[in-house]
């Protein structure tokens, strides 16, 4: 911000010494060109850096606030039938896991999710929050966006997050009461420009 205050008065003062030296040097043939600074990779680099200390302090917020809810939910109603039919924990005893964990998810998000040409062209960044449930056989379904970080955020990362969830090798299931049951689960997925 300093900085581009620190620009914007240069332009002005040179815009003004050399609106003064036209009017007082009209006899010189020669033209002087005053060129703005450009916007360098440095400038775009840093908001986008602000950016994403921006959007990830959203995403912890969102994801203590959907464990809260989730929480809450799991009180009231522990359980709820899917359009089959099927009962779905809203959170089990022992909730369902990825491979060995977190680290795990993060890798085969890192190496599957494919960032749609069209938002990168556009400089477009986000995150997409989707909600699946994962089967007693650890198989994912049902997979739908529930939120996003803005409404910038494009369709193509929307379409994107449901494929890339829907093609998850099987996971190892929840459990209640010593028996693999079905568990909703949701995963914030977030789009960043490397």
């Amino acid at each position: 911000m300093k900085k581009s205050l620190e620009i914007f008065a240069l332009v002005v003062v040179m815009i003004v010494v050399q609106s003064c030296g036209s009017k007082s040097e009209n006899t010189n043939k020669e033209s002087v060109v005053v060129e703005t600074p450009a916007v360098t990779n440095v400038d775009v680099e840093a908001k986008r850096a602000e950016e994403r200390v921006r959007l990830q302090k959203k995403i912890e917020e969102w994801e203590a606030k959907r464990a809260i809810e989730l929480e809450e939910l799991a009180k009231i109603t522990p359980t709820f039938k899917d359009d089959k039919g099927n009962v779905v924990y809203n959170k089990a005893e022992v909730q369902p896991v990825f491979g060995e964990g977190r680290n795990s998810l993060r890798k085969y998000l890192n190496e599957n999710l494919v960032y749609p040409e069209v938002a990168k062209d556009k400089g477009l960044e986000g995150t997409i929050f989707v909600d699946f449930i994962v089967a007693a056989n650890g198989s994912v379904r049902d997979a739908v966006v529930t939120e996003a970080t803005s409404v910038e955020v494009d369709q193509l990362f929307r379409t994107e997050a449901i494929r890339v969830v829907n093609a998850m090798p099987k996971w190892t299931p929840g459990r209640q009461h010593e028996k693999e049951v079905d568990v909703k689960f949701s995963l914030p997925i977030t789009f960043q420009i490397n």
